[in-house]
């Protein structure tokens, strides 16, 4: 009896870091497990409804919901298991706990095991993005998937056909999963790309750019012009700067050209409408790094503030030790905030700021630096 419990307390005080973190996880997701249950309105309808078009007619009602095929294809199954809701949640939670610990393990192997659990830690009370968890639409799946992929291609040590091929399989999940998934794309050819490819010339790194661009390009064409609900003038037409919510109670007229939804569209836009443009994009980004909504509480909003600001100044102040340490790194998680930020500026911000929380573990990963600094500070002072 005393063996047993010799070795349960050596476990316990081995694996005390990770015991700590997974209980504060399972103590976050059922608290809000009871606080919400299983969400099957608002954003979640719609897939719902287009998983029961998938039963009765083999299809969904237009081309663009393909691309949220990881979600209407779960919701799917569980329907015809007649399973319920519940395990299309509990497979939402298994990955969420998936992509914490190798969040946690990512962050432990480039710091140490302190700074790993704390940046993990403000992940699990980021609480306006683990509460998609409980929401049958595809922020969480899309926030797991994108956090696994993105700890797997950043431990990268070596490029081969292998591990290329698990990236390229990933990102296609990643972008069936959502449409915005597509901004992982170019950001993971840079990454692979002045990560893996130094050793070749100015010329070839030229021809290769030039053709992952040209690619990238066709690719986000067909996506634009993919139909249904996508309508990428109306957000310019009433003035959007949230989602689904004009600004003025009537459509504007604008400069267009045949065929606005299209990468040439959006930048005939840009180009004959400059001046709307540009007050759009200053409106948008406010709302994006803001994060106040005016319909939120007080309360809410300074929780908001108090979360995520001092991290865009941990980061800014991380920068010039990844410049020194792992600048590739910096280029990926940097150009992740970017590119969400540059979409966000081109439609509009969602209600619920989940554009933004797509990309906060990457705003932590920056942050990283900081954070370790002072875990080192703390530990040489309790070593004195």
């Amino acid at each position: 009896m005393f063996s047993i419990y010799k070795r349960l307390t050596a476990f316990l005080h081995a694996y005390k870091i990770e015991i700590i973190l997974a209980s504060c996880w399972v103590v976050v997701e059922a608290s809000l497990f009871y606080r919400y249950g299983i969400v099957t309105e608002l954003e979640a309808a719609k897939y719902i409804a287009e998983a029961d078009n998938l039963i009765a007619k083999g299809t969904v009602s237009s081309p663009n919901f393909w691309l949220y095929s990881t979600q209407i294809f779960l919701i799917t199954a569980a329907k015809q298991l007649n399973a319920g809701y519940i395990p299309v949640a509990m497979v939402q939670w298994l990955f969420n706990g998936l992509a914490t610990w190798y969040f946690y393990k990512f962050a432990a192997r480039i710091s140490n095991k302190i700074t790993g659990v704390i940046t993990a830690l403000l992940l699990v009370f980021n609480i306006p993005l683990q509460t998609f968890n409980f929401f049958l639409q595809t922020e969480s799946l899309f926030c797991s998937f994108t956090l696994l992929f993105s700890c797997y291609l950043l431990s990268l040590e070596k490029l081969t056909l292998k591990n290329f091929m698990a990236v390229f399989l990933f990102l296609l999940l990643i972008c069936f999963t959502r449409p915005t998934g597509l901004l992982w794309v170019p950001c993971t050819f840079l990454y692979l790309f002045f990560r893996f490819f130094r050793p070749l010339s100015v010329l070839v790194k030229t021809i290769i750019t030039g053709i992952a661009s040209i690619g990238f390009l066709f690719f986000l064409n067909a996506a634009l012009g993919s139909g249904g609900e996508l309508d990428f003038m109306l957000p310019f037409r009433d003035e959007r700067i949230i989602c689904g919510v004009p600004t003025l109670s009537h459509f504007i007229e604008i400069k267009t050209s045949r065929n606005p939804n299209s990468v040439f569209g959006i930048l005939y836009y840009i180009t004959h409408n400059s001046g709307q443009f540009l007050r759009l994009a200053w409106l948008r980004s406010r709302a994006f790094f803001g994060l106040f909504r005016t319909y939120y509480s007080t309360g809410h909003n300074i929780y908001l503030g108090l979360c995520f600001y001092p991290l865009y100044f941990f980061s800014l102040l991380s920068i010039r030790q990844w410049m020194r340490q792992n600048k590739h790194l910096l280029l990926f998680c940097s150009s992740l905030v970017m590119l969400t930020w540059v979409s966000v500026i081109l439609t509009c911000d969602d209600w619920h700021n989940r554009f933004f929380l797509s990309v906060v573990p990457y705003i932590y990963i920056l942050a990283i630096p900081f954070i370790k600094h002072f875990t080192d500070k703390r530990g040489n002072n309790a070593s004195k």
